[in-house]
């Protein structure tokens, strides 16, 4: 069996799921580069987007894993601009649009012009919110953009990229090890950056929206992140 997403508890799990692999995503290096990506980003002057250096982050609730995702934003933010400000705010939901676009429209009212959505359903108030005010956003897990382009473009140019969970990669992966002989059955890996576990969706909104200053600056955070130059806090101890 090969699980994604989550990890067995292979502690009480009879006979210790010796034929089980699990894996987990490291959504925090991910989210390092949506870090990077937004700093290097609200300096750019789109659409006359607010010079000042602010961002903004929406978690769905105030968890673990959704604080390691915001742990990683915020340190890539600041690893790019030790002087920005990155607004958090949680919505205690994952499924009321309307709550996540009265906190990013508070986020864009108090000078951020990009916000990272980290709230499931909630979240597309978090893209209203940007259409409606002119700003930014940045998905989570899946390329929200391309889901969203052909029955709602005008929302799409607003979603940057996404920070991408790399499930389809992983499964490939996983069944490529399979077959040599040396998928890790019995034991949990967390997939970051360097196994093709997550990474920034770079899509043809991206690809329009980010000039290749930034994009570069992407791409050697990237690498600096997979050869262990820079290692990416955690919310999990």
């Amino acid at each position: 069996f090969i699980f994604y997403d989550d990890q067995v508890n292979y502690e009480t799990c009879e006979g210790g799921c010796a034929n089980v692999y699990s894996m987990l995503y490291k959504q925090n290096e991910g989210s390092y580069l949506a870090g990077v990506y937004a700093a290097a980003m609200t300096t750019q002057e789109l659409d006359g987007m607010n010079p000042e250096a602010v961002i903004g982050s929406v978690g769905g609730q105030e968890i673990p894993v959704i604080l390691d995702f915001m742990v990683g934003y915020e340190q890539g933010a600041r690893d790019t601009n030790p002087d920005i400000q990155v607004l958090r705010q949680f919505a205690d939901s994952w499924n009321d649009p309307a709550k996540g676009k009265e906190l990013a429209k508070a986020q864009f009212s108090q000078g951020a012009d990009i916000v990272f959505q980290i709230a499931g359903g909630t979240g597309q108030g978090v893209f209203e919110a940007a259409v409606e005010d002119g700003k930014y956003a940045i998905g989570v897990d899946s390329d929200q953009a391309l889901a969203v382009a052909e029955a709602d473009p005008a929302q799409a140019e607003r979603i940057l990229t996404s920070m991408l969970k790399n499930i389809d990669n992983s499964i490939v992966r996983a069944l490529q090890l399979h077959s040599e002989g040396t998928l890790p059955y019995g034991q949990v890996e967390n997939l970051g950056i360097a196994e093709g576990g997550v990474g920034l969706a770079r899509n043809e909104f991206y690809e329009q929206s980010t000039p290749d200053s930034v994009k570069q600056l992407v791409d050697a955070a990237e690498a600096k992140v997979t050869s262990g130059e820079v290692v990416v806090e955690t919310a999990f101890q």
